[in-house]
C-alpha cells in the first residue's frame, strides 16, 4: 500500500499553485484596471467577480433560483444540477454567497484531484512515485488551469471521477459506483465514466477467472440512476424526456454531426473570429480534440481499454457535435491521459520531451490566465 505521505504532499502542492494562480488572475485584473462586472448574477464585490464568468452565472442562478423559475424556460437545464446544489448547500460558511461557495468547491476540489491522480497513478502497475509526481505537475500546469479557481465544475467532476476510478482499481465497487453516481450529477459524462467503469469490472472478471459476475456489478447502474432522476425532474417541469438536450441545442445550436462536419464547423468559427483573442480560443478547441484523438491512440497502443472507453467516448461526443467550443476545458477531466502520458518508457527522449512539454505548457497556461482574468477568454 502507498504511503498516505505522497498524496497529501500533492494535494497541498497543487492547492499552493492554485492560491498562486488566483494571485495572478487579481493581479492581472488590476494592472489592467479590469473595472467592475456588469451582470445581473455578478457579486458586486471586485475581487470575487474576477473567479465568475460565463457558465459560472447559471451555476449561480441555479443554487439561487432552481431550474426554470418564472420567465426563464432555457437554457439552465443543460446544466446537472450537482455543483449547484452543493453550492447552494455550502453559501453559509461563505457569508451567503453561493459564488463564494462555487471558488470554494474548486479549490478543494482541486487539491483533493491532484492527491487522488498522484494515488491512482503511483498505484498503477507501470506507474510509480516518480511518474505520480510527474502527473500531477502535469495537472498543474494544464493550459486551461484557470478553471480550477473558477466557478466551474471540473475540479468537482474531476475529484469524483479519479475517487470512483481509484476505488475500483481496489475493487470497491459499490464506493466506486456511489462516486461515479455523483459525477454523473455534475455532469453528462459521468455516463462515459460508468461505460468505462464497466469495461474496467470486465476486465477485473476475467482476469479473476469467475464464472459469473459478482452482485457488487449492481453497482455499474447507479450512474444511470443519478442521471435518470435529473431527467425524470426536467420531464416534471416541461412534459418532455429530451429536455436536457433540447436545451444544448436550442442555447448553444449543439446537434449531431460526422466528424468531419465539426470540423468545418470548428474551421468556419474559427475564420469567422472578430479578434485575435477569439481566434486563438477556437484554434485551441481544434487542437485540444485533434489532441484527445492522439491521446486515445496512445491509450490504445497501451492496451489500457478502460481508459480508452472514457476517452474516446469524452473526445467522441465532442468531435461528432457542431460545437468544439470549450474542449480545452473539458481536457482537465480527461485523467487517464495523465496515466498514459506519464507511464510511458522513461527514456532520455522522454525526459526532454517531458521538459518541452512542462514548458509549453507552463506558457500557454500564463497565456490563457491572462485571457480569463481580462475577459478576452471564451467559454
Amino acid at each position: 500500500m502507498v504511503s498516505p505521505t505522497g498524496p497529501v504532499r500533492a494535494a497541498a502542492a497543487f492547492l499552493a499553485t492554485r492560491v498562486l494562480l488566483s494571485l495572478l488572475v487579481l493581479l492581472i485584473a488590476a494592472v489592467t484596471a479590469q473595472g467592475g462586472v456588469d451582470h445581473e448574477w455578478a457579486t458586486g464585490t471586485w475581487w470575487l467577480d474576477r473567479f465568475s464568468a460565463w457558465d459560472s452565472y447559471h451555476f449561480v442562478r441555479i443554487a439561487t433560483l432552481g431550474y426554470l423559475p418564472p420567465g426563464l424556460d432555457c437554457c439552465d437545464q443543460a446544466y446537472f444540477p450537482g455543483y449547484p446544489l452543493l453550492m447552494a448547500g455550502l453559501a453559509p460558511l461563505t457569508g451567503g454567497s453561493v459564488t463564494g461557495a462555487g471558488l470554494l468547491v474548486s479549490l478543494v476540489a482541486g487539491a483533493l484531484a491532484a492527491g487522488l491522480l498522484w494515488l491512482l497513478v503511483a498505484e498503477d502497475p507501470r506507474g510509480g512515485r516518480l511518474a505520480a509526481r510527474r502527473a500531477v505537475t502535469l495537472l498543474a500546469l494544464a493550459p486551461t488551469g484557470f478553471f480550477f479557481v473558477a466557478v466551474y465544475t471540473e475540479a468537482l467532476f474531476l475529484a469524483l471521477a479519479l475517487g470512483a476510478w481509484l476505488l475500483a482499481t481496489r475493487r470497491r465497487w459499490w464506493l466506486a459506483g456511489l462516486l461515479a453516481a455523483l459525477a454523473s450529477g455534475v455532469r453528462v459524462n459521468g455516463l462515459f465514466l460508468a461505460a468505462a467503469l464497466a469495461v474496467l469490472y470486465a476486465v477485473q472478471w476475467h482476469h479473476d477467472g469467475r464464472p459469473r459476475p459478482r452482485w457488487d456489478v449492481l453497482a455499474l447502474g447507479l450512474p444511470a440512476v443519478s442521471v435518470g432522476a435529473y431527467m425524470a425532474h426536467l420531464h416534471s417541469r416541461t412534459g418532455s424526456w429530451d429536455a436536457w438536450r433540447e436545451a444544448e441545442e436550442r442555447g448553444w445550436d449543439r446537434a449531431t454531426a460526422w466528424p468531419w462536419e465539426g470540423l468545418a464547423s470548428a474551421w468556419r468559427s474559427l475564420l469567422d473570429s472578430p479578434d485575435a483573442w477569439l481566434a486563438a480560443s477556437r484554434a485551441a478547441d481544434i487542437g485540444a480534440v485533434l489532441i484527445g484523438v492522439a491521446l486515445c491512440v496512445l491509450l490504445a497502443r497501451q492496451r489500457r481499454w478502460p481508459e480508452l472507453t472514457y476517452l474516446s467516448l469524452t473526445v467522441g461526443v465532442v468531435l461528432c457535435s457542431t460545437l468544439w467550443v470549450s474542449t480545452p476545458r473539458y481536457a482537465l477531466t480527461w485523467f487517464p491521459a495523465y496515466l498514459a502520458l506519464v507511464t510511458m518508457p522513461d527514456t532520455t527522449a522522454y525526459r526532454r520531451t517531458y521538459a518541452v512539454v512542462l514548458g509549453l505548457s507552463a506558457l500557454l497556461l500564463v497565456g490563457a490566465t491572462w485571457a480569463a482574468a481580462t475577459r478576452h477568454w471564451v467559454a
